[in-house]
């Protein structure tokens, strides 16, 4: 008989440390785009009509990866990102063998176990499986912990504090990768009352009220072969997680990501025009955007041709990826433009080369500058983000960032950004005992404090940077470039995301109705609609800075 699991990958984390400074819809809670305030004002507005932009139904990648293990090993799966009421209770209308969590976009311990507590009591009686980048960067930090117990204390942010071991998690896949143990716990539940799992490495259980570890065994595995089956996919997403490589060289404080993958991996052309040839084959002329998810896709100029010439020549030149802020050669621009890209997520983190240099950045604010302004020139979208908060943060250094993005030249202003109050992650340089010492840094993740600011401060400091930036406007993920160039002059435009901010302060004051009648009626005339189409907008919008 067919086994069936369950296959939980959440992309949001019920735990978000971003602030989303963005109007939405009170009903549905979609994003206001121009777009979409242009279809409810002209009467074209459908709410029944699927939101293809919305992420929603977004899955990381690790939830396709693993489908496609599953599948090649005989499972029957069903692929969720959801983890509501709803969703676990159609689940457990199934007749499930497991389930299996991934946690590579669980950021805290409690977010973790509420979710497992939820399928527990939801799904009763059905193992559950956890794994992934979560549990992975954990026990790296209990394994400094047994090592160094003096230097790296085992603090309550930790998953594997004692207090979190009588939570009822069942199995837990403790290792960078995985999958041989994964599938070694499923082949021991097929046995029944008489499986044991001692004997499989990698593993986490618990006995009477304590974490217990099986030995550690040593992944050797090789990511040219080791990719998505996307031939084996259920159904293929809009948009389509890619990882063309594994790590970043750059060691920037607030990031932990250079512990949890400390080598750097490239794949090769001949691996990526693989797994590009089986996308496209299994799309069949069906319209997507390939997701490249690697920490920083142009490590150096010659993977920056590399990367770009495997795109052009794949048939599948659309792709977004995350990338370090620079200005580029002439060369460069072209290849770029030529692959396909049509969004570059840029970590910025702060429009003050002092704070850069603090936080290791090894960027020059300039040439960021000037390669943000490059990108938007030949029409490629890019989206900024900041981090607020690191040491040395003052009134000074966010006078700075401000100036840097109102201060951008954008020809056709395809340019948005998002603010991220810092987080201080117990692998990051930031937790190392002398840093904490020189910045006398207390506390970790969201709740923290250092001799510049805490994290009080830090929140406050981004709502303050949202309302002095006015030039660029803040990230919508449902913003369609697209559409609003097609249908307003970038002096309209640039007036539109003005008066969006305007409304967006003003139901942040919470102020009368009238004052946002009167917005909405400038930007309805900046569109060239009817005055009393606003009327439609009453009492329906919200915004949530979560």
């Amino acid at each position: 008989m067919t086994r069936t699991i369950a296959i939980i990958a959440p992309l949001i984390d019920n735990s978000q440390f971003n602030l989303d400074f963005t109007v939405r819809l009170k009903d549905n809670d979609m994003d206001l785009s121009l777009a979409l305030f242009y279809n409810i004002a002209s009467g074209n507005y459908d709410p029944t009509v699927k939101d293809n932009t919305s992420q929603d139904n977004d899955i990381p990648s690790a939830g396709y990866y693993l489908q496609g293990i599953l599948h090649a090993n005989g499972y029957n799966t069903i692929l969720t990102n959801k983890y509501d009421l709803e969703t676990l209770k159609k689940l457990s209308e199934k007749d499930l063998f497991a389930v299996c969590v991934s946690t590579t976009m669980i950021l805290t311990s409690d977010s973790f176990i509420g979710l497992n507590e939820s399928i527990a009591k939801e799904i009763p009686g059905v193992p559950v499986i956890s794994g992934g980048m979560f549990l992975w960067k954990h026990f790296q930090q209990y394994s400094r912990h047994l090592i160094k117990n003096e230097i790296y204390p085992l603090n309550e942010e930790i998953f594997f504090h004692p207090s979190n071991a009588r939570k009822g998690i069942n199995i837990m896949v403790v290792a960078e990768h995985g999958v041989a143990s994964l599938l070694k716990v499923l082949d021991q539940l097929d046995r029944g009352s008489i499986c044991s799992f001692d004997n499989i490495p990698n593993l986490c259980l618990q006995d009477s009220g304590e974490f217990r570890f099986t030995t550690r065994e040593a992944e050797n595995i090789n990511y040219n072969d080791d990719f998505t089956r996307w031939d084996l996919i259920d159904e293929m997403p809009v948009k389509i997680p890619v990882r063309t490589s594994i790590g970043c060289p750059y060691r920037c404080g607030f990031c932990d990501f250079c512990m949890v993958f400390p080598r750097i991996f490239l794949r090769s052309v001949d691996s990526l025009k693989a797994e590009l040839k089986m996308i496209k084959n299994r799309l069949k002329g069906n319209a997507a955007i390939i997701h490249v998810t690697d920490d920083n896709v142009f490590i150096t100029s010659k993977r920056l041709f590399e990367v770009c010439n495997i795109f052009s020549t794949s048939g599948l030149a659309n792709w977004l990826g995350f990338m370090r802020g620079g200005e580029y050669t002439r060369e460069e621009l072209k290849a770029i433009q030529n692959s396909g890209l049509r969004m570059g997520m840029i970590g910025v983190e702060s429009g003050d080369q002092g704070q850069l240099d603090r936080m290791n950045k090894r960027q020059q604010v300039e040439k960021v500058k000037t390669g943000i302004e490059q990108l938007d020139d030949i029409g490629i979208n890019t989206l900024m983000t900041f981090v607020i908060g690191f040491p040395g943060e003052s009134l000074e250094t966010l006078y700075n960032t401000t100036n840097f993005i109102n201060g951008l030249n954008l020809s056709n202003l395809l340019s948005g950004y998002q603010a991220y109050p810092l987080l201080i992650h117990n692998l990051s340089d930031m937790a190392e005992p002398e840093n904490r010492e020189k910045w006398r840094i207390k506390g970790f993740m969201d709740k923290w404090s250092h001799l510049s600011m805490n994290s009080m401060e830090a929140h406050r400091a981004c709502c303050k940077l949202f309302r002095d930036v006015r030039n660029i406007p803040y990230h919508y993920p449902g913003e369609s470039h697209f559409f609003n160039r097609g249908m307003f002059s970038r002096d309209t435009l640039s007036e539109l995301y003005k008066l969006r901010h305007q409304l967006t302060t003003e139901i942040m004051d919470i102020v009368p109705w009238e004052v946002h009648e009167n917005t909405l009626k400038k930007m309805v005339s900046c569109m060239d609609l009817r005055a009393e189409s606003v009327n439609v907008f009453h009492d329906a919008l919200i915004c949530r800075v979560s």
